[in-house]
Protein backbone atom coordinates (compact mmCIF):
# COMPACT_ATOMS: atom_id res chain seq x y z
CA UNK A 1 0.00 0.00 0.00
CA UNK A 2 1.27 3.44 -0.92
CA UNK A 3 2.06 5.66 2.08
CA UNK A 4 4.57 8.27 3.27
CA UNK A 5 7.30 5.65 3.38
CA UNK A 6 6.88 4.56 -0.23
CA UNK A 7 9.71 5.30 -2.65
CA UNK A 8 9.53 5.81 -6.41
CA UNK A 9 12.05 5.79 -9.19
CA UNK A 10 13.31 4.10 -12.32
CA UNK A 11 16.34 2.64 -14.04
CA UNK A 12 17.43 0.82 -17.17
CA UNK A 13 16.36 -2.75 -17.66
CA UNK A 14 18.92 -5.41 -18.48
CA UNK A 15 18.19 -4.85 -22.17
CA UNK A 16 18.59 -1.10 -21.70
CA UNK A 17 21.90 -1.43 -19.86
CA UNK A 18 23.28 -3.62 -22.64
CA UNK A 19 22.18 -1.19 -25.31
CA UNK A 20 23.65 1.80 -23.50
CA UNK A 21 26.98 -0.01 -22.99
CA UNK A 22 27.07 -0.84 -26.68
CA UNK A 23 26.30 2.78 -27.66
CA UNK A 24 29.02 4.11 -25.35
CA UNK A 25 31.61 1.62 -26.57
CA UNK A 26 30.96 2.27 -30.26
CA UNK A 27 30.15 5.97 -29.74
CA UNK A 28 26.94 5.64 -31.73
CA UNK A 29 23.59 7.28 -30.90
CA UNK A 30 20.98 5.34 -28.98
CA UNK A 31 17.53 6.66 -29.82
CA UNK A 32 14.59 6.52 -27.42
CA UNK A 33 11.13 6.95 -28.96
CA UNK A 34 8.15 6.15 -26.70
CA UNK A 35 6.96 6.18 -23.09
CA UNK A 36 4.63 3.45 -21.83
CA UNK A 37 2.06 3.97 -19.06
CA UNK A 38 0.45 1.24 -16.97
CA UNK A 39 -1.90 0.78 -14.04
CA UNK A 40 -0.18 -2.42 -12.76
CA UNK A 41 -3.63 -4.00 -12.46
CA UNK A 42 -4.25 -1.89 -9.35
CA UNK A 43 -1.15 -3.16 -7.49
CA UNK A 44 1.82 -1.19 -6.15
CA UNK A 45 4.54 -2.17 -8.63
CA UNK A 46 8.23 -2.55 -7.82
CA UNK A 47 10.49 -2.14 -10.90
CA UNK A 48 12.74 -5.06 -11.82
CA UNK A 49 15.90 -5.04 -13.92
CA UNK A 50 14.83 -8.09 -15.88
CA UNK A 51 11.42 -6.67 -16.86
CA UNK A 52 10.57 -6.81 -20.57
CA UNK A 53 7.16 -5.11 -20.33
CA UNK A 54 4.84 -3.32 -17.93
CA UNK A 55 2.54 -5.34 -15.69
CA UNK A 56 -0.51 -3.86 -17.45
CA UNK A 57 0.03 -1.26 -20.13
CA UNK A 58 -2.80 1.30 -20.69
CA UNK A 59 -1.18 3.87 -23.00
CA UNK A 60 1.79 4.40 -25.34
CA UNK A 61 2.89 7.87 -26.48
CA UNK A 62 5.79 9.39 -28.41
CA UNK A 63 8.33 11.18 -26.24
CA UNK A 64 8.14 14.89 -26.90
CA UNK A 65 11.24 15.94 -24.94
CA UNK A 66 14.39 14.19 -23.73
CA UNK A 67 16.97 16.15 -21.77
CA UNK A 68 19.66 15.89 -19.12
CA UNK A 69 18.70 17.08 -15.66
CA UNK A 70 20.36 20.52 -15.30
CA UNK A 71 21.11 19.71 -11.62
CA UNK A 72 22.49 16.20 -12.20
CA UNK A 73 24.23 15.25 -15.47
CA UNK A 74 23.77 11.53 -14.68
CA UNK A 75 19.97 11.78 -14.81
CA UNK A 76 18.08 11.74 -18.11
CA UNK A 77 14.50 13.04 -18.14
CA UNK A 78 11.92 11.81 -20.66
CA UNK A 79 8.65 13.71 -21.01
CA UNK A 80 5.26 13.20 -22.66
CA UNK A 81 2.10 15.32 -22.66
CA UNK A 82 -1.33 13.70 -22.27
CA UNK A 83 -4.13 15.77 -23.87
CA UNK A 84 -7.61 16.08 -22.28
CA UNK A 85 -9.15 13.47 -24.61
CA UNK A 86 -6.77 10.73 -23.41
CA UNK A 87 -7.33 8.92 -20.12
CA UNK A 88 -9.83 6.93 -18.10
CA UNK A 89 -7.15 4.95 -16.22
CA UNK A 90 -4.62 5.09 -13.36
CA UNK A 91 -0.90 5.64 -13.86
CA UNK A 92 1.27 3.54 -11.51
CA UNK A 93 4.10 2.29 -13.71
CA UNK A 94 6.21 3.75 -16.53
CA UNK A 95 8.41 2.32 -19.25
CA UNK A 96 10.61 3.48 -22.15
CA UNK A 97 10.95 1.98 -25.62
CA UNK A 98 13.77 2.64 -28.07
CA UNK A 99 13.60 2.81 -31.86
CA UNK A 100 13.86 -1.01 -32.06
CA UNK A 101 10.77 -1.44 -29.86
CA UNK A 102 12.81 -2.85 -26.94
CA UNK A 103 11.70 -2.26 -23.35
CA UNK A 104 14.80 -0.44 -22.05
CA UNK A 105 13.70 1.37 -18.86
CA UNK A 106 11.12 0.91 -16.13
CA UNK A 107 9.87 2.99 -13.19
CA UNK A 108 7.07 3.24 -10.66
CA UNK A 109 5.28 6.41 -9.60
CA UNK A 110 2.72 7.68 -7.16
CA UNK A 111 -0.72 6.63 -8.41
CA UNK A 112 -2.38 9.31 -10.54
CA UNK A 113 -5.76 9.08 -12.23
CA UNK A 114 -6.05 10.64 -15.71
CA UNK A 115 -9.73 11.56 -16.28
CA UNK A 116 -11.57 11.88 -19.60
CA UNK A 117 -13.62 14.91 -20.63
CA UNK A 118 -16.72 12.69 -20.73
CA UNK A 119 -16.31 12.22 -16.97
CA UNK A 120 -16.78 15.96 -16.44
CA UNK A 121 -13.12 16.74 -15.83
CA UNK A 122 -10.21 17.06 -18.23
CA UNK A 123 -6.67 18.39 -18.26
CA UNK A 124 -3.37 18.34 -20.06
CA UNK A 125 -1.06 16.20 -17.95
CA UNK A 126 2.73 16.14 -18.22
CA UNK A 127 4.42 12.86 -17.29
CA UNK A 128 8.17 12.83 -16.71
CA UNK A 129 10.36 9.80 -16.11
CA UNK A 130 13.82 10.22 -14.51
CA UNK A 131 16.47 7.68 -15.46
CA UNK A 132 19.85 7.31 -13.78
CA UNK A 133 22.47 6.58 -16.44
CA UNK A 134 26.22 6.16 -16.32
CA UNK A 135 26.62 8.24 -19.48
CA UNK A 136 23.96 10.36 -21.20
CA UNK A 137 26.13 11.59 -24.08
CA UNK A 138 25.02 9.02 -26.67
CA UNK A 139 21.32 8.94 -25.78
CA UNK A 140 19.15 10.78 -28.30
CA UNK A 141 15.46 11.39 -28.89
CA UNK A 142 13.94 10.08 -32.11
CA UNK A 143 10.77 12.13 -32.63
CA UNK A 144 7.79 12.21 -34.97
CA UNK A 145 6.64 15.89 -34.85
CA UNK A 146 3.18 15.01 -36.16
CA UNK A 147 2.25 13.07 -33.00
CA UNK A 148 4.13 15.00 -30.28
CA UNK A 149 2.65 17.62 -27.97
CA UNK A 150 4.72 20.34 -26.32
CA UNK A 151 3.97 21.84 -22.93
CA UNK A 152 3.00 25.50 -22.73
CA UNK A 153 6.11 26.19 -20.65
CA UNK A 154 8.31 24.51 -23.27
CA UNK A 155 6.88 26.75 -25.99
CA UNK A 156 6.92 29.91 -23.87
CA UNK A 157 10.45 29.47 -22.48
CA UNK A 158 12.10 28.82 -25.82
CA UNK A 159 15.29 27.87 -23.97
CA UNK A 160 15.72 24.44 -25.55
CA UNK A 161 18.47 23.69 -28.04
CA UNK A 162 16.29 23.94 -31.15
CA UNK A 163 14.97 27.38 -30.27
CA UNK A 164 18.41 28.61 -29.27
CA UNK A 165 19.94 27.27 -32.46
CA UNK A 166 17.24 28.85 -34.61
CA UNK A 167 17.61 32.18 -32.83
CA UNK A 168 21.38 32.12 -33.25
CA UNK A 169 21.09 31.21 -36.93
CA UNK A 170 18.62 34.00 -37.57
CA UNK A 171 20.83 36.49 -35.74
CA UNK A 172 23.87 35.42 -37.75
CA UNK A 173 21.88 35.63 -40.96
CA UNK A 174 20.63 39.13 -40.12
CA UNK A 175 24.12 40.37 -39.30
CA UNK A 176 25.74 38.77 -42.35
CA UNK A 177 26.25 40.77 -45.54
CA UNK A 178 26.74 37.66 -47.66
CA UNK A 179 23.24 37.49 -49.17
CA UNK A 180 22.47 36.83 -52.87
CA UNK A 181 20.96 39.80 -54.65
CA UNK A 182 17.63 39.56 -56.44
CA UNK A 183 17.61 39.24 -60.22
CA UNK A 184 14.94 39.22 -62.89
CA UNK A 185 14.60 35.45 -62.41
CA UNK A 186 15.52 34.79 -58.75
CA UNK A 187 14.41 36.17 -55.41
CA UNK A 188 17.00 37.69 -53.12
CA UNK A 189 18.08 40.78 -51.27
CA UNK A 190 17.60 44.20 -52.83
CA UNK A 191 19.47 47.49 -52.41
CA UNK A 192 17.71 50.85 -52.47
CA UNK A 193 18.93 53.28 -55.11
CA UNK A 194 20.01 56.78 -54.09
CA UNK A 195 18.44 59.87 -55.69
CA UNK A 196 21.52 60.53 -57.90
CA UNK A 197 21.39 56.90 -59.08
CA UNK A 198 17.70 57.21 -59.93
CA UNK A 199 18.35 60.47 -61.79
CA UNK A 200 21.23 58.90 -63.75
CA UNK A 201 19.19 55.82 -64.69
CA UNK A 202 22.22 53.59 -65.28
CA UNK A 203 21.99 51.01 -62.44
CA UNK A 204 19.76 47.99 -63.17
CA UNK A 205 20.46 46.19 -59.87
CA UNK A 206 18.75 48.47 -57.34
CA UNK A 207 15.11 49.24 -56.64
CA UNK A 208 13.49 52.67 -56.87
CA UNK A 209 11.17 54.00 -54.16
CA UNK A 210 8.01 55.92 -54.99
CA UNK A 211 9.37 59.10 -53.44
CA UNK A 212 12.58 59.08 -55.49
CA UNK A 213 10.63 58.32 -58.64
CA UNK A 214 8.37 61.31 -57.94
CA UNK A 215 11.41 63.53 -57.37
CA UNK A 216 12.92 62.34 -60.65
CA UNK A 217 9.68 63.06 -62.50
CA UNK A 218 9.42 66.54 -61.01
CA UNK A 219 12.98 67.39 -62.04
CA UNK A 220 13.19 65.71 -65.42
CA UNK A 221 9.69 65.44 -66.87
CA UNK A 222 9.00 69.02 -67.94
CA UNK A 223 6.38 70.64 -70.12
CA UNK A 224 7.65 70.91 -73.68
CA UNK A 225 7.93 74.35 -75.27
CA UNK A 226 9.37 75.73 -78.50
CA UNK A 227 12.84 75.66 -76.89
CA UNK A 228 12.62 72.89 -74.22
CA UNK A 229 12.14 69.18 -74.92
CA UNK A 230 9.67 67.60 -72.54
CA UNK A 231 6.21 66.10 -72.12
CA UNK A 232 3.12 67.16 -74.04
CA UNK A 233 -0.52 66.46 -73.35
CA UNK A 234 -2.75 65.41 -76.23
CA UNK A 235 -5.29 68.04 -77.14
CA UNK A 236 -9.00 67.32 -77.06
CA UNK A 237 -11.10 67.67 -80.19
CA UNK A 238 -12.64 70.81 -78.70
CA UNK A 239 -9.18 72.33 -78.19
CA UNK A 240 -8.24 71.51 -81.79
CA UNK A 241 -11.47 73.03 -83.10
CA UNK A 242 -11.07 76.16 -80.97
CA UNK A 243 -7.43 76.58 -81.98
CA UNK A 244 -6.48 78.68 -78.95
CA UNK A 245 -4.36 76.24 -76.88
CA UNK A 246 -0.62 76.33 -77.61
CA UNK A 247 0.58 73.79 -75.00
CA UNK A 248 -0.98 70.54 -76.25
CA UNK A 249 -0.27 68.21 -79.18
CA UNK A 250 -2.63 67.57 -82.12
CA UNK A 251 -2.90 63.96 -83.30
CA UNK A 252 -3.45 63.05 -86.99
CA UNK A 253 -6.93 61.74 -86.20
CA UNK A 254 -8.06 64.98 -84.60
CA UNK A 255 -6.38 66.99 -87.35
CA UNK A 256 -8.28 64.98 -89.96
CA UNK A 257 -11.57 65.07 -88.09
CA UNK A 258 -14.27 67.07 -89.89
CA UNK A 259 -12.57 66.97 -93.31
CA UNK A 260 -14.78 65.06 -95.76
CA UNK A 261 -14.51 64.59 -99.51
CA UNK A 262 -16.81 62.94 -102.01
CA UNK A 263 -15.75 62.76 -105.67
CA UNK A 264 -17.92 62.26 -108.76
CA UNK A 265 -20.32 64.21 -110.98
CA UNK A 266 -22.05 65.12 -107.74
CA UNK A 267 -19.66 65.73 -104.87
CA UNK A 268 -18.29 68.04 -102.25
CA UNK A 269 -15.32 69.08 -100.14
CA UNK A 270 -16.09 69.77 -96.48
CA UNK A 271 -13.37 71.47 -94.44
CA UNK A 272 -13.15 71.04 -90.63
CA UNK A 273 -14.44 73.73 -88.33
CA UNK A 274 -10.92 74.83 -87.31
CA UNK A 275 -10.40 75.71 -91.00
CA UNK A 276 -13.57 77.76 -91.10
CA UNK A 277 -16.01 74.93 -91.88
CA UNK A 278 -16.08 75.86 -95.61
CA UNK A 279 -18.15 73.55 -97.87
CA UNK A 280 -17.85 73.43 -101.65
CA UNK A 281 -20.39 71.34 -103.60
CA UNK A 282 -20.92 70.58 -107.28
CA UNK A 283 -23.68 68.79 -109.14
CA UNK A 284 -24.62 67.71 -112.68
CA UNK A 285 -28.34 67.73 -113.44
CA UNK A 286 -30.00 66.48 -116.68
CA UNK A 287 -33.34 68.26 -116.86
CA UNK A 288 -35.49 70.84 -118.60
CA UNK A 289 -37.78 73.37 -117.05
CA UNK A 290 -37.78 73.71 -113.26
CA UNK A 291 -36.87 71.03 -110.68
CA UNK A 292 -36.02 70.75 -106.98
CA UNK A 293 -32.64 69.08 -106.50
CA UNK A 294 -31.23 67.53 -103.30
CA UNK A 295 -27.65 68.54 -102.61
CA UNK A 296 -24.95 65.86 -101.99
CA UNK A 297 -24.53 67.19 -98.44
CA UNK A 298 -26.19 69.78 -96.26
CA UNK A 299 -25.01 73.33 -95.70
CA UNK A 300 -25.59 73.40 -91.93
CA UNK A 301 -25.23 77.19 -91.54
CA UNK A 302 -25.67 79.03 -94.84
CA UNK A 303 -25.46 78.84 -98.62
CA UNK A 304 -23.42 81.84 -99.71
CA UNK A 305 -23.69 81.53 -103.49
CA UNK A 306 -22.78 79.57 -106.59
CA UNK A 307 -22.35 79.39 -110.34
CA UNK A 308 -24.02 77.44 -113.19
CA UNK A 309 -23.31 76.35 -116.74
CA UNK A 310 -25.45 74.69 -119.43
CA UNK A 311 -23.39 72.08 -121.18
CA UNK A 312 -25.68 71.66 -124.17
CA UNK A 313 -25.48 75.11 -125.76
CA UNK A 314 -23.98 78.48 -125.00
CA UNK A 315 -27.36 80.01 -125.73
CA UNK A 316 -29.03 78.00 -123.02
CA UNK A 317 -29.31 79.48 -119.55
CA UNK A 318 -29.29 77.42 -116.30
CA UNK A 319 -30.09 79.14 -113.02
CA UNK A 320 -30.67 78.19 -109.37
CA UNK A 321 -32.25 79.62 -106.28
CA UNK A 322 -32.28 78.52 -102.62
CA UNK A 323 -32.66 79.65 -99.05
CA UNK A 324 -29.47 81.32 -97.91
CA UNK A 325 -29.80 80.46 -94.20
CA UNK A 326 -29.03 76.90 -93.11
CA UNK A 327 -29.64 74.20 -92.94
CA UNK A 328 -29.89 74.08 -96.75
CA UNK A 329 -30.47 70.62 -98.25
CA UNK A 330 -32.13 71.43 -101.66
CA UNK A 331 -31.91 73.99 -104.42
CA UNK A 332 -34.35 75.05 -107.17
CA UNK A 333 -32.90 74.59 -110.64
CA UNK A 334 -34.22 76.14 -113.87
CA UNK A 335 -33.28 76.06 -117.58
CA UNK A 336 -34.86 77.45 -120.75
CA UNK A 337 -34.13 74.25 -122.68
CA UNK A 338 -37.27 72.71 -124.19
CA UNK A 339 -38.38 69.30 -123.00
CA UNK A 340 -37.43 67.79 -126.38
CA UNK A 341 -33.77 68.85 -125.95
CA UNK A 342 -32.65 67.96 -122.42
CA UNK A 343 -29.00 68.75 -121.78
CA UNK A 344 -26.81 68.36 -118.65
CA UNK A 345 -26.26 71.47 -116.57
CA UNK A 346 -23.49 72.00 -113.99
CA UNK A 347 -23.73 73.92 -110.71
CA UNK A 348 -21.16 74.96 -108.08
CA UNK A 349 -22.19 76.04 -104.56
CA UNK A 350 -20.20 77.54 -101.69
CA UNK A 351 -21.35 77.78 -98.07
CA UNK A 352 -20.59 76.49 -94.59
Amino acid sequence: MIDENSTFGGFLTEIGEAKQSNANALEIPWKLTHMLLGDANGTDPVPQHDQTQLIHQVHRAAINQLFVDPNNPAILIAEIVLPPNVGGWWIRELGIEDEDGDFVAVANCAPSYKPLLAQGSGRNQVVRMHLILSNTANVELKIDPSVVLATRKYADDGDHATAQGAAEALQQHAESRDHPLATADDRGMVIKASQPEVDAGNDDGKFVTAKKLKNWAANWVKQATETVAGMLKVATQEQVDTGEDDATAVTPKKLRWGFNVHYGYNGYVEFPSWMGGLIIQWIRADFSGNITYTLPTTFPNALWGGASSDHGSPERIATFSAETNGPVTTVELATDAPESSVHPSYFLFIGH
